[in-house]
């Protein structure tokens, strides 16, 4: 079972290699990729003859003693981290540039576009150097975590300039506070919500799952029931049946494959439903109830009952449909606002949206994802970038910004054009889902910010993925060991500081 897009990149730098660049970043030491020295705008500007031209000499040719006009300051602008280096997406950012640009003397913007393989390194050289960017993003609250000491507070611009906050969503506006600093304006949200097969539930004879979050049987036992009738072999008999097949099975329940360890646990109601540690972040609460229930629940959807594709499954799905829920075989899969525009196209088949179900503990949580942009501590142009990043999040640009990127605009000034958009895009779905699960999103974040953290997420997921590959069943077994792990890297981290 994928443990998630963000999950597999964030592997991509070997925890070897990933130290030693944090080591080379805290020596200050380190080379700058020349390319990326000429796009930020680093390079000296020529003479009329070629030849480089020094600030001395460009004095003396200045002629009738005139003072010359201040150049402009460039602020680059990072993308790489995650979405944006598509190439639909790279021409949308430079239609951007240039609209910025052509509206201000003062700054100009170039968006710096690096492969997403490349960008963990490429962004710690730079920042390791004499070459930082200026921005950088759009960055998820995973991406934001693994670089937390790399950002710049705002919260000193937020004041300054006395912002007005209350044009953004409220739940979102924490997602970029953390004890010590502010980090940014919220940009996109990508909220979840289950994408059902409608086709699939007509052929069982089935009513949609529903679409009201105030609808107290909508629980996960409910929609476990739904899906074990759902879930079919070869011979057509569903999970309910007591000659059903799990060895032969051709259609499935459920699936939440497209996230990662933390994600997967958050919805089922710990106190800290994302963070799985003390409020002060020194003890391991990774064993937690909630959790253990959760994962066991999976365990036995996968193991016992049948109706959770474990990882092999889900690679067949993927193979052939692109992705779990494009195969059509697929009655339910959880996930977030941007796999419509990766996972609804073309679609042989019609669906529609519902909420996550509440949990065991009675309460709803529908995990989410945020973009923003940061600005790295390094960078030599804060106050200018500051007005880049007001100017993407304002309502004049968010929509064109999202509509790159992907995300459901923060601003909530904006809501009604992003529905008609919604509306023109996916039509006949109810929108309302997507908007109403912004009120239950997972606070303490499944992505948020903790010590080491990655390696307390690799400790996590590689239990985790115990259960999802079937070398274990037993859920507490294999948190229990996750925590003992987890509280090691905690009490090394601290005894550090």
């Amino acid at each position: 079972m994928k443990l998630s897009k963000i999950f597999l990149f964030r592997l991509y730098l070997s925890p070897l290699l990933l130290a030693a660049i944090l080591m080379l970043v805290a020596c200050g030491g380190g080379t700058v990729d020349p390319g990326a020295t000429e796009e930020s705008g680093g390079a000296e500007t020529g003479g009329d003859d070629g030849t480089e031209v020094e600030s001395g000499e460009e004095e003396e040719a200045d002629t009738g003693g005139e003072e010359a006009a201040a150049e402009p300051v460039t602020v680059t602008i990072f993308v790489g981290m995650g979405t944006g280096t598509d190439p639909d997406q790279i021409q949308g950012q430079e239609d951007l540039a240039a609209r910025f640009n052509e509206s201000h003397e003062d700054i100009q913007i170039e968006f710096l576009i690096v492969p997403n393989e490349e960008a963990f390194e490429r962004y710690l050289t730079m920042v390791s150097g004499d070459n930082p960017p200026d921005l950088v993003g759009p960055n998820g609250i995973s991406t934001i975590a693994a670089f937390f000491d790399t950002w710049a507070d705002m919260s000193e611009y937020i004041e300054r300039d006395n912002y007005d906050m209350s044009v953004f969503y409220e739940t979102s506006i924490a997602l970029n506070q953390y004890p010590d600093k502010t980090l940014g304006l919220p940009m996109g949200l990508f909220p979840s919500f289950v994408f059902y097969n409608e086709d699939l539930f007509d052929a069982a004879g089935l009513d949609y799952p529903t679409h009201d979050y105030e609808d107290p049987g909508w629980t996960m036992d409910a929609m476990r029931e739904m899906a074990m009738q759902m879930t079919l072999d070869s011979a057509g008999r569903n999970a309910t049946d007591a000659d059903f097949d799990r060895e032969d099975i051709v259609q499935w329940g459920w699936s939440d494959a497209w996230t990662d360890g933390r994600g997967l646990l958050t919805k089922w109601g710990y106190e800290n439903e994302g963070r799985p540690m003390s409020d002060d972040f020194m003890t391991a609460e990774v064993n937690n109830a909630a959790w253990v229930d959760g994962l066991q629940w999976i365990s036995d959807g996968i193991w016992v009952d049948g109706f959770i594709p474990n990882s092999a499954a889900v690679a067949g799905l993927e193979a052939a449909g692109g992705d779990p829920f494009g195969a059509g075989t697929l009655a339910m899969f959880y996930s977030h606002t941007w796999f419509m525009s990766e996972g609804l196209n073309d679609l042989p088949f019609e669906y529609d949206l519902a909420p996550v179900p509440f949990n065991h503990q009675g309460t709803r949580i529908a995990r989410i994802h945020a973009d923003t942009f940061t600005v790295p501590q390094a960078s030599q142009h804060k106050d200018q970038a500051w007005e880049v990043m007001k100017w993407l999040v304002d309502e004049e640009q968010i929509m064109d910004v999202c509509l790159i990127y992907g995300c459901l605009p923060a601003n909530q000034n904006v809501a009604d054009e992003f529905l008609g958009l919604l509306q023109e895009r996916f039509p006949g779905v109810d929108y309302d889902v997507i908007f109403n699960a912004i009120d239950h999103l997972d606070d303490p974040n499944h992505e948020s910010w903790v010590p080491e953290w990655t390696r307390v997420g690799d400790a996590i997921n590689n239990q985790v993925n115990l259960i999802l590959v079937g070398e274990e069943t037993d859920a507490e077994a294999v948190l229990n060991t996750a925590d003992e792990e987890v509280q090691a890297i905690l009490d090394e981290y601290w005894a550090s500081q």
